[in-house]
């Protein structure tokens, strides 16, 4: 699955006010792309162009997701219509956002959509999930085993001391 994120849409309900756009746009930006690299999701998140003077939407990558800055004549929201529309298979695509005309233009092309809270409670599943996998599993022998393997080794101790008596 493919997630085309409203980015701005979500930068704004997660981030608290009052700070520079910048620095939470690159809060957010290493955020999303540590739980994407992770849970090995395939993010795209898509700003409104940062470079205004700029004609044309630059497309890049940090890491583990996709950025895309749009153009000034380009909103994130037709970028991201436009993607879904020229793709091949847009029922891979899920767009995260909270704008209702965005979702009802992506769900008619066959793409699912997905709120920004819908996409933060995935992303916090995806992220506790990943850690509890990437805890090392604890193994617990029962004394059966435990004394089956002390056996073994202390039969092959016998046998080395024993080659190493008959050679000296």
């Amino acid at each position: 699955m493919h997630y085309l994120v409203d980015a701005y849409n979500l930068l704004f309900r997660t981030s608290k006010k009052g700070g520079p756009l910048e620095k939470s746009r690159q809060k957010l930006i290493e955020e999303i792309n540590a739980i994407a690299s992770r849970a090995k999701l395939c993010i795209t998140l898509v700003f409104d162009g940062a470079e205004q003077h700029l004609p044309y939407s630059s497309r890049g990558h940090f890491d583990a997701i996709e950025l895309v800055y749009t153009s000034k004549s380009l909103t994130a929201d037709e970028y991201i219509s436009k993607e879904v529309i020229d793709s091949n298979t847009p029922s891979q695509i899920t767009v995260v956002t909270n704008d209702r005309e965005l979702s009802i233009r992506c769900r008619n092309c066959s793409a699912k959509t997905q709120t920004i809270d819908a996409f933060i409670t995935f992303l916090k599943k995806k992220e506790t999930k990943t850690k509890k996998s990437l805890k090392s599993p604890t193994f617990k022998d029962s004394p059966l085993e435990i004394n089956r393997l002390l056996m073994i080794f202390e039969k092959k101790m016998l046998e080395k001391l024993n080659n190493d008596i008959e050679n000296n």
